[in-house]
This record gives C-alpha cells, structure tokens and sequence, in this order.
C-alpha cells in the first residue's frame, strides 16, 4: 500500500483534490494538519494538470511517503 502524507494548506490542496478524482486512490483525514492519499497500485501527479508552480510542486512530498 503507498500513503502520501499531504499537509492540510491551501497550496497542497490540488494535489488532494487530484487524487479524488482517481480512481485508485482513497483520500483520509489524519489529523487536524494532514490529509492521506492511499493506494494499492502506483499513483501518477501530473505537476503542470495541477497548475502548480515547481517550488511548491518540491515541497508537496515533505509530509512524508509510505510505500
């Protein structure tokens, strides 16, 4: 199983809401401060789908991956 750990701001939300829209993956609340991204198969972001600028886009994965 892969998690990606998402902090919960107002930058980072894209990347949650992408993942809502796949199939694969399932979407929890943490805690107050983090969102989990589940999956039993590979996950693929698309960095220019999300119109995320590349410094947020290589801060987005310090919450931490699992998997």
């Amino acid at each position: 199983m892969i998690r990606v750990y998402v902090l919960d701001v107002p930058e980072f939300r894209p990347l949650v809401e992408a993942a809502r829209d796949m199939e694969q993956c399932r979407v929890l609340e943490a805690n107050r401060d983090y969102f989990v991204i589940k999956a039993d198969s590979e996950i693929v972001f698309n960095r220019k789908a999300m119109k995320l600028k590349p410094a947020v886009w290589y801060g987005i994965f310090t919450g931490g991956l699992d998997g």
